[in-house]
């Protein structure tokens, strides 16, 4: 903010001062403030859990904000049916967290002499941006949604346990606007939330005194400013710098040479809503004018006032017309269901929901999903699970109206892993034999030491050997090809025959093939089932002379 839009600024507070002073001649009066407890008898959640802090104690680190649903395309986070994705350990289902932001000072300059140092030795400045749920757990991400955003949540900002604060009552106080110190407790407004310099009602400040000075949740304090601050504050005294004497007078008088003397202004009340060692958070109820960052604050006596009474629907509402304008507005309802709640990978599911508002006003939904594909058509949605993992998946369902407030609800369904493939045969390989000849050559070898290995490695399995014979061949070559490539895997790889079988083709030719079946597997219908002869009940006769290739 440049300095004449401060000068500006303070011109306006000082006239709004004057218009507000009592008649001259009359009593200071005792300003009744009311104004932001005509809403209720007690802070709201957002006034509760959107104010800020500072604090010297140490925040937890170990938990932040590492992406949400439509990373990377978005990097904010905060309706209702957005989904957080948190990182960190030990984290499980329906825990929740308040959302905080480490943040630093943009300004270059102090609004006080010494501003500075002060928020130093009271602590690190935190914004609080709302609190989540976790709805589901997947080893160290946390899935959430927002209960309650006060701005955006964006990666790297820190989730914190969270933890119920006391919530204070709101009084009746009475202001005087030239109340002489009372020798309790005093301290200063050292900064305001979002950096804000001028305050007003309902904003958030906070203050350089704690437990440290007895501070506590509750407590009324009064913000305060004397003459002296002003006179000597580099902005608001400039205008000490203009003349004040008229051209007539004698005797001019230095009205900065007697400040000290003149009576502190009372500007405003306000409540704690939250202590720490060395610093608090108090929301300003009332400002009879502008209050700004570097006023004094002084511990009110309120033990005497009366609290507000509370505020109900009904007690907003003119009996005879219980539907007016002015009554509290009631979010949608829904609830949803899911059929089946558990379906077979690939399987789909449908989610019905029955939302409706309480003011008959219209209402739309919205779905989303943290897995599958999801397509929906008025109040229905259909989960397809095709290449979905098995796990739930949470499907969120978001009624709005036309006033844009909403519910949700979350419906989960089970997907169950498809049941195993049953296994099947593979044939490896072909040997190849020349004419009239059995010979196992070194390439056929080579082929073998292959299925020798992959029977090794899968110890259920069998092999199965089938020999071919091309006339005029004679047809028990067939036979002694596949037997002699069964030798080659029990005598030179070691493979135990019970685990081979040796089986002729009528199909000619002068081959083996050659199929690994994984235990249940049984060969394809069109490999052809030729009578089995197991290598213990082979008889033991000698091979025809073997043919081998020429040199």
């Amino acid at each position: 903010m440049t300095r004449a839009a401060l000068i500006l600024l303070m011109a306006a507070g000082t006239s709004f001062a004057q218009q507000s002073a009592p008649p001259q001649g009359q009593p200071t009066p005792q300003i009744s403030v009311s104004g932001l407890k005509a809403i209720g008898n007690t802070p709201t959640p957002q006034d509760m859990y959107c104010s800020g802090f500072i604090t010297a104690d140490k925040v937890p680190d170990h938990h932040f904000v590492a992406g949400g649903w439509n990373s990377p395309d978005q990097t904010r986070y905060a309706a209702p049916i957005d989904y957080v994705y948190i990182k960190g350990r030990d984290m499980k289902e329906g825990d929740r967290f308040q959302m905080v932001r480490p943040v630093k000072d943009p300004n270059h300059y102090e609004l006080y002499a010494g501003q500075r140092a002060a928020i130093s030795d009271a602590g690190d400045i935190y914004f609080e941006l709302g609190y989540v749920r976790v709805i589901q757990v997947q080893r160290e991400i946390a899935i959430a949604v927002p209960e309650l955003s006060c701005a955006d949540m964006v990666p790297g900002d820190l989730a914190i346990p969270f933890v119920e604060r006391p919530v204070p009552v709101f009084k009746k106080v009475s202001l005087d606007r030239f109340a002489p110190p009372n020798g309790k407790t005093t301290g200063r407004i050292i900064m305001a939330n979002e950096f804000d310099s001028f305050i007003g009602s309902h904003y958030k400040v906070y203050l350089n005194i704690g437990t440290n000075k007895g501070l506590k949740v509750g407590d009324y304090l009064r913000a305060t400013r004397t003459y002296s601050y002003s006179f000597h504050d580099p902005e608001a005294g400039l205008s000490l710098k203009a003349s004040a004497v008229e051209d007539t007078q004698k005797y001019p008088y230095n009205q900065a040479s007697d400040v000290g003397s003149f009576p502190r202004r009372t500007l405003g009340d306000m409540i704690v809503l939250q202590v720490y060692r060395k610093s608090a958070t108090a929301m300003v109820m009332d400002a009879i004018e502008d209050i700004r960052v570097g006023d004094g604050v002084e511990l009110m006596d309120v033990s005497e006032a009366p609290s507000i009474a509370p505020v109900t629907p009904a007690s907003l509402t003119p009996p005879a017309t219980p539907n007016v304008e002015n009554a509290l507005p009631a979010p949608p309802r829904i609830a949803c269901s899911a059929s089946p709640v558990t379906v077979r990978a690939g399987e789909s599911s449908t989610i019905t929901c029955d939302a409706s508002s309480p003011d008959n006003h219209p209402v739309s939904l919205t779905f989303v999903a943290n897995g599958g594909k999801l397509s929906s058509s008025k109040n229905q949605a259909t989960l397809d699970t095709t290449d979905s993992p098995a796990g739930p998946i949470a499907v969120r369902a978001t009624a709005f109206d036309d006033r844009n407030l909403s519910a949700a609800a979350v419906t989960t369904v089970t997907v169950e892993a498809p049941p195993s493939a049953a296994p099947n045969a593979q044939k490896l390989s072909e040997l190849d034999f020349k004419p009239n000849s059995t010979y196992v050559d070194n390439r056929s070898k080579a082929a073998l030491d292959d299925v020798a290995l992959k029977m090794q490695q899968d110890p259920g399995s069998t092999a199965v050997l089938t020999g071919e014979s091309q006339p005029p061949e004679p047809a028990s070559l067939a036979n002694q090809r596949a037997q002699h490539a069964m030798d080659y895997l029990t005598k030179s790889k070691g493979i135990d025959p019970n685990r081979i079988q040796v089986k002729t083709s009528p199909e000619p030719g002068r081959k083996v093939d050659v199929w690994t079946v994984p235990a249940g597997a049984t060969l394809p219908p069109q490999q052809p089932q030729q009578q089995e002869q197991p290598q213990q009940q082979q008889p033991q006769q000698q091979p025809p002379q073997e043919q081998k290739p020429p040199e």
